[in-house]
Parts: C-alpha cells; structure tokens; sequence
C-alpha cells in the first residue's frame, strides 16, 4: 500500500497545480472574452501564446492525474483478488 500512498500524493500535488494554473487561466483577458461571448471565436494576440501554453499545461496535468488515478485503482483491484 506504499504505492498507494505515493500515488496519492502525486495526484494531490497535480490537482493542487492544476487549480493554481486554472486560476491564473480564469484571471486572463482570453477567458474573459471567452466568457462574455462563448460561442465565438476570440481573436488571436500575441499575449494569446502564452494562455495556449497555459492551457496545454492544465491538459497535461488532468492527463496524469487520471493516469495515476487508474493505477491506484488497479492496485485496489489487485489487492481485492
């Protein structure tokens, strides 16, 4: 169950970033553009790159916190055979 632990603590240290991204992300000009007008498109700006880096980062963080999630769960499905 040592991995078990590990694992959480990885999740926990990606939610944790992810929400700290989110925020940073909610507090932009292109979410807020997005936000008053979500069906259409927002012009690109050059300040527009770094909010698709931002974007791409919380995308990666949600890919690992599910690919640890599965593995914990796997081991929780190991332990009960």
């Amino acid at each position: 169950m040592k991995k078990f632990g590990e694992l959480g603590k990885k999740i926990s240290i990606l939610k944790n970033a992810r929400d700290i991204l989110q925020y940073e992300y909610s507090q932009s000009d292109f979410h807020k553009k997005k936000e008053a007008s979500p069906r259409s498109m927002v012009p690109s700006s050059p300040d527009d790159e770094e909010i698709y880096k931002l974007l791409t980062a919380i995308r990666q963080l949600d890919f690992y916190v599910k690919k640890f999630q599965d593995e914990q769960f796997e081991l929780l499905k190991k332990q009960d055979e």
